[in-house]
């Protein structure tokens, strides 16, 4: 929202807001409809005769494909957050096949069971109402900004400047080899680029070249973006609170987008899923009057 939205660096331009967003989807499959019939009633994954045959087993997971192999970070961390500290894989072992085997019991009132996670449970049964396949679509409608001077090449006469429609698509889907990574793709009138959170691939029409750019990958949340976000926030308040510079200043230097900006774009999120519940196109000035303004 903010890369589409904002004007060209260094132009005094306003927003291009987007006019319209539809979204679509559901959860297809992660529900006790998909259950394996052999798995019965089982809602953890260490007591299930299904466990072994299971995509999804827990076991299979936090222990055969990360641990046994010697990842102790994340997502084995969030299971066993000190399991670093383990002197041996049989030690981690137990720890994490302790965390991985708690489960609920019919007995225990819905509250309790919402109230903590379950990290062995059931993903057939695990109460969840997130989307697993989901597309939304954002549109931007073609805009005529105020007359602008064109220049000595046109006589010095007037014209207005036009800002172009544009439209981008969002596909979350659970079903994909890589955990937690976003492959993006931009269609340009000049060019095509696309990324895969390691790598950056630009190709340019005119001369049918492509370069291929490898940045530093950082280390922690977010493919380094947690800790850039900390050090930008950090650098800012410094910027404020010893040398002098204004508020808007150093948000604009050090975090790059306003308040504003980051309102919009979250709530982008919740008019697409008032979008896709209501099976409509929301347009998005009146749902931001209502919704936001309102």
């Amino acid at each position: 929202m903010w890369l589409l939205c904002s004007p060209p660096k260094g132009l005094d331009q306003p927003l291009h807001l987007p006019s319209k967003v539809t979204s679509s989807g559901s959860l297809f499959y992660f529900k006790r409809s998909r259950k394996p019939e052999l798995a019965g009633d089982a809602t953890n994954c260490l007591s299930c005769p299904a466990e072994t045959e299971c995509q999804y087993s827990a076991k299979r997971i936090y222990y055969d494909m990360l641990l046994k192999k010697g990842t102790t970070s994340w997502p084995v961390s969030i299971v066993v957050p000190d399991i670093e500290e383990c002197n041996s894989l049989e030690t981690a072992r137990e720890r994490l096949m302790q965390k991985l085997g708690e489960d609920y019991t019919a007995e225990m009132s819905q509250g309790d069971i919402d109230s903590r996670p379950w990290y062995g449970r059931c993903v057939y049964e695990a109460g969840n109402d997130v989307c697993d396949d989901q597309t939304v679509t954002i549109t931007w409608e073609e805009d005529t900004l105020p007359e602008t001077n064109a220049g000595s090449g046109n006589g010095g006469h007037k014209r207005p400047k036009v800002r172009h429609g544009k439209s981008a698509t969002i596909r979350m889907v659970a079903f994909t080899e890589k955990i937690c990574e976003r492959r993006t793709r931009v269609y340009g009138t000049k060019g095509e680029l696309e990324t895969d959170s390691s790598t950056i691939r630009i190709y340019n029409f005119a001369s049918g070249e492509a370069e291929t750019l490898r940045p530093h990958l950082a280390e922690g949340g977010h493919g380094g973006g947690d800790g850039g976000l900390a050090r930008q926030f950090v650098l800012a308040i410094d910027a404020v609170k010893n040398n002098g510079m204004s508020v808007d200043e150093a948000q604009r230097t050090f975090v790059g987008c306003t308040l504003e900006d980051v309102i919009r774009s979250h709530a982008m999120v919740f008019a697409a899923e008032d979008a896709r519940r209501g099976g409509r196109v929301v347009d998005w000035a009146e749902w931001w009057d209502k919704e936001v303004k309102g």
